[in-house]
């Protein structure tokens, strides 16, 4: 799943006149596509078998804008490893945690009504717990192995900020032959951590939290490494709705049995990176640019908070007895709410919270980029 000029995973890619709208409006496609991977929807799932990838899509785009927000200074020394975390965690910690309140609701009321399958209130608050400290929950029966059972798209955050604090450290010694090594040994990690793996797009539980951890490294190194070249050489754009339909054709590909976890590996590896590099360079105006701008605002609202919003849905819904009659409209149910619920934490919540704590850091005379981070 950047800051004075560009945004990653987590907002939009801007640089003032050099924003990357197309990219934002690609991130904010890519947000909605997770929807239909995590919204039961088989009648609209079959024509996008491999909607996950935008996760590998999300890795890259976080790599290139935050090399392009902050690379040079922590290659110089400006800002340092610390000061770019408090930045990523100012960053992703609001929303992140919105999404977390709202997904212990369900569970929390479950246990103290004592309804049928409710889980143990103190493993409950244990996990709970772990989740305001931003970490995985423990590995309880109840979670099914998940990283983070009350949101769990936000094992991508996790996976994130991890591979965010090695680049804070190792941005200044990141040579062209130093991000060649560290591309060609990840890249294997993520062929093979892959392709052993049988559930689709692996990261999200335990036991393939290897799988998490190598998509993320290669992915974000990958996106560092685009950044660095369109700095050195004249890379090729395209036409902006060429690569719009590209993301959306990779989303689409037919992969069966056993070819999609080779597949997975080459779209991780390959095409995601190549998307971006071919789409950071393309321009919109008019229209375009603000749809695009407004995709890219929601991206990381959408995506933090479309799981616990989709079960508060169900919830009212079936209290209310309420029933969609074709599984595809409970994904623009769901997409409709998480759009308009992402707005307004966004402007409300989100967007207020992070200029003070901004503000904050600033005044404490701690390592301080302007403008807004993400």
């Amino acid at each position: 799943m950047a800051s004075t000029g560009a945004k990653d995973q987590a907002g939009a890619a801007t640089s003032g006149a050099g924003r990357f709208l197309v990219l934002d409006g690609m991130r904010g496609i890519a947000a909605f596509a997770v929807i239909l991977d995590h919204v039961s929807s088989p009648s609209l799932q079959v024509w996008f078998p491999g909607r996950y990838l935008a996760v590998d899509f999300f890795f890259v785009l976080s790599g290139f804008v935050l090399a392009h927000a902050y690379g040079k200074k922590l290659e110089q020394g400006t800002l340092s490893p610390i000061g770019f975390m408090h930045i990523r965690l100012i960053r992703l910690y609001p929303l992140y945690l919105l999404g977390l309140v709202l997904g212990v609701v369900l569970p929390v009321l479950a246990a103290l009504r004592g309804w049928t399958g409710a889980s143990p209130l103190p493993e409950i608050a244990t996990a709970a717990a772990f989740g305001v400290l931003f970490l995985p929950a423990p590995n309880y029966a109840w979670t099914g192995g998940q990283l983070y059972p009350f949101n769990g798209p936000s094992w991508s955050l996790f996976f994130e900020l991890v591979v965010n604090l090695i680049y804070g450290f190792i941005a200044k010694y990141l040579t062209w032959l130093v991000l060649g090594v560290v591309l060609v040994v990840a890249a294997g990690l993520l062929a093979f951590t892959v392709t052993r793996h049988s559930d689709l797009g692996p990261g999200w539980l335990w036991p393939h939290f290897d799988a998490g951890l190598s998509r993320v490294t290669y992915c974000f190194f990958a996106g560092v490494a685009i950044y660095k070249l369109r700095g050195a050489v004249k890379l090729p754009a395209i036409p902006a709705w060429a690569a719009v339909l590209a993301l959306i054709a990779a989303f689409a590909v037919p992969a069966p049995g056993g070819l999609r976890p080779a597949f997975d590996a080459f779209a991780a590896i390959i095409l995601m990176p190549a998307l971006v590099a071919v789409a950071s360079g393309a321009k919109v105006s008019g229209i375009a640019a603000r749809v695009c701008g407004t995709l890219g605002m929601l991206s990381y609202g959408v995506y933090a908070l479309h799981v616990p919003v989709l079960y508060l849905l169900r919830f009212f819904m079936q209290a209310a007895g309420v029933s969609l009659p074709y599984d595809f409209m409970e994904v623009f149910v769901v997409a409709a709410s998480a759009g308009l619920i992402a707005a307004a934490a966004t402007r409300f919540y989100d967007s207020p919270l992070r200029k003070l704590l901004s503000g904050r850091e600033k005044r404490a005379g701690k390592p301080f980029v302007a403008g807004r981070s993400g």
